[in-house]
């Protein structure tokens, strides 16, 4: 196997501080002091010994660094499974093999193996008009979306955006439960392409959610009912789905944002295929086990088809997709992250190695693709140091309360600053309340984008001035 030259989430893009915006990645569907190893099932002998020591170690800066509150991975490897939990689930309680996470955007693998199942079943085609599917009741397409074929969908190259606009985005912590079929095909009957649909490859949670509500309509169902009936019960996934069952509440953890506060559950309607599923690391082992070696079933006859390649890079940045699969650039590699507003998630499958990793995290942190593709590389006997983040500073109260106020950016831009439950908070005008963390007394990152607050005395040596540090840029913003 040639080791992929980066395996980064294709599916986000980082918010940028300007005077613009400044909106962290939380619409995505593509992440404590206590260190535990809760549940590790594997040969016993000396290999797999030595992998889990070193996935220990590899691990343990995320949770010491409090950069995720609690991780399960899971690992495949030929003969060996290893599945092991990190941090904390809750207060206190270690997160094992049966704990419950949003899995967010890899959802959408789940979708496009329902494409390939109804393919096999010659219920549809991959080049099939979406406009075929659309249902009479709802408004008609815009004509625009006429050459959308299925396939377009699954690879995102239909040319929809990545959310339609007629979504309301003023809740962070929900912002899917709430938009319904109508809405979905209100847009659809307005909304013109702004270039033909396989041109350009651009990720859409829009397209991937209509996929999935197309082919259960198709099938006259609803997604939830299809993808367990056709997918998660043929392949056990008994603790993989949208609804939780009172079992999978108790066991489902709490989520967290970037900054370690507390998020509530995502809820969805139409775009539920988009990224809709829950699960747990011993349910999507037995997911990458089957796309390791499918089947010989109906269900492996869609494995072997979504496995395929569906379309080739159309840019040079981009990845090679099967269907709903990213395919790495060592070609062999297929993967899928996601995240919510308090979860994220990544599974990577290599056939040609007979490998498999999955990690799911209770923290909306992109960090977690990074872990993924350092234990790959374990496993690949390659050496790997452990991540380096910053230390935790603790600063005092009094010393943050120095800096609560108003500052000005530009004209009609400030930053205000406050102290919340002994955190240090920090929002733009128009734009989201965010926590910075100590790198010192002084200096302040936030997380959830690449910056920099650094609070600076004036001449008088009052606290009246802070510098934002971004893309090389310092700005100057000046208590009012």
């Amino acid at each position: 196997m040639k080791l992929l030259n980066t395996i980064a989430d294709k599916n986000t893009s980082a918010g940028q501080i300007d005077t613009q915006r400044f909106l962290p990645n939380r619409f995505l569907l593509s992440i404590t002091t206590v260190f535990g190893i809760c549940l590790c099932s594997f040969p016993n002998n000396s290999f797999a010994q030595s992998m889990q020591e070193r996935i220990d170690r590899q691990v343990q800066p995320y949770i010491e660094s409090q950069i995720v509150d609690g991780l399960c991975i899971g690992v495949l490897h030929k003969d060996e499974t290893i599945v092991q939990g990190y941090g904390k689930v809750g207060a206190s309680e270690k997160p094992n093999g049966d704990t419950v996470y949003e899995i967010g955007s890899v959802s959408k693998v789940f979708t496009s193996l329902l494409l390939a199942d109804a393919v096999t079943q010659n219920k549809l085609r991959l080049d099939q008009p979406i406009v075929e599917l659309f249902p009479k009741d709802q408004p008609q397409p815009n004509a625009s979306l006429a050459k959308i074929q299925l396939a377009h969908l699954s690879t995102h190259t239909s040319g929809l955006p990545r959310l339609p606009n007629n979504i309301d985005l003023a809740s962070l912590d929900d912002p899917y439960s709430k938009y319904s079929p109508n809405l979905l095909f209100e847009f659809l009957s307005q909304h013109k392409l702004a270039r033909p649909p396989g041109k350009k490859h651009e990720y859409s949670n829009l397209g991937a959610g209509l996929l999935g509500w197309l082919i259960a309509h198709n099938d006259k169902t609803d997604y939830a009912t299809l993808v367990n009936q056709r997918i998660l019960s043929p392949l056990s996934m008994e603790d993989t789905s949208v609804t939780l069952s009172d079992s999978q509440k108790q066991r489902f953890a709490p989520g967290h944002d970037i900054d370690g506060e507390l998020r509530s559950a995502w809820g969805f309607d139409a775009l539920v295929a988009a990224g809709g599923l829950r699960s747990t690391v011993n349910d999507m082992l037995k997911f990458a086990a089957a796309n390791l070696k499918p089947p010989a079933n109906p269900t492996g006859k869609a494995l072997e088809l979504a496995w395929e390649v569906q379309q080739p890079p159309l840019a040079k940045s981009d990845f090679a997709m099967g269907l709903g699969w990213l395919i790495a650039h060592d070609g062999s590699t297929r993967f899928h992250n996601g995240q919510t507003g308090g979860y994220h998630s990544v599974i990577y499958v290599n056939r040609e190695s007979n490998l498999s990793v999955v990690v799911l995290c209770s923290t909306a942190s992109g960090e977690i693709d990074h872990l993924a593709e350092e234990i790959i590389k374990i496993l690949l006997v390659k050496k790997v140091e452990p991540r380096k983040f910053l230390p935790i500073v603790k600063v005092t109260e009094d010393v943050m309360q120095r800096y609560v106020g108003v500052y000005q950016l530009v004209p009609n831009v400030d930053f205000t600053v406050s102290l919340q439950d002994g955190k240090l908070m920090v929002g733009l005008t128009g734009q989201p309340t965010l926590r910075v963390h100590a790198k010192s007394e002084t200096e302040w990152a936030y997380r959830a984008v690449e910056a920099t607050l650094t609070f600076r005395q004036d001449k008088n040596g009052d606290w009246n001035e802070l510098v934002l540090f971004q893309n090389g840029i310092r700005q100057k913003a000046v208590r009012k």
